[in-house]
């Protein structure tokens, strides 16, 4: 498992919409896409898909991907009923002429209600279990810890999110006049125990954004955990 990209396809079933996963193989300064297959999972349209993806094998060897569904539910019609996050468990199925594959679903793992967010939009998971997940709209973290993962392998069986460990949400730093600064955060990764590093994605246009939104845009930043 080289890495993993999300988009959304419409495929030939009318009304159907369902993400592609592709395989990369990373070169020095490039990057060939060695395959790509389609998630079983069916969204209910082309704006709410996945926002973020984890791979871990399991004992056997078998990757098992961890996908973290964008809207409430994984739903658009629902998606503003905060609290309701998601992650899809997937597991990859090829034919034995290796012609077709599918990430088939294993099963909807919810994430814990603290997380109360109105979006989700990235996520990391430790070899040793611990999570976050960000919010654009809500520009933070949730920090908690995930059940089923072990030194970097994962039980597909037992993996779930600890709802009974102390979780937090901390909010992404403000300017002097506590104004939201952080507002296209769209990766995060553990970079240690105590720091994390995040990506910025691009300001969105047409004055959908606030100008303060422009500094911190396209960019990687690094916080410590306090």
């Amino acid at each position: 498992y080289h890495g993993d990209h999300e988009e959304r396809k419409y495929t030939p079933e009318v009304g159907e919409y369902h993400a592609i996963i592709e395989e990369l193989e990373l070169s020095e300064n490039d990057y060939t896409v060695v395959n790509e297959c389609r998630c079983e999972f069916e969204f209910e349209g082309d704006s709410k898909g996945f926002e973020g993806a984890v791979g871990f094998p399991d004992e056997d060897g078998v990757l098992y991907i961890v996908g973290l569904c964008e809207g409430n539910h994984c739903s658009e019609s629902r998606k503003n009923d905060v609290g309701n996050g998601r992650v899809v468990l997937m597991k990859k199925s090829e034919d034995p002429e290796m012609t077709q594959c599918i990430w088939e679903t294993v099963r909807v793992v919810n994430i814990p209600s603290s997380a109360a967010f109105l979006d989700y939009s990235a996520i990391d998971i430790t070899r040793d279990g611990r999570v976050a997940i960000t919010s654009q709209e809500h520009s933070a973290v949730w920090l908690g810890q995930a059940k089923g993962i072990d030194n970097g392998i994962i039980d597909p069986i037992g993996f779930d999110f600890e709802f009974e460990v102390k979780s937090k949400v901390l909010q992404f730093p403000k300017d002097g006049g506590c104004h939201t600064i952080y507002c296209n955060i769209e990766g995060i990764h553990f970079m240690n125990d105590d720091m994390l590093m995040a990506v910025s994605d691009k300001m969105k246009s047409k004055g959908r954004q606030d100008f303060r939104c422009h500094d911190k845009d396209q960019s990687i930043h690094a916080f410590v955990i306090p």
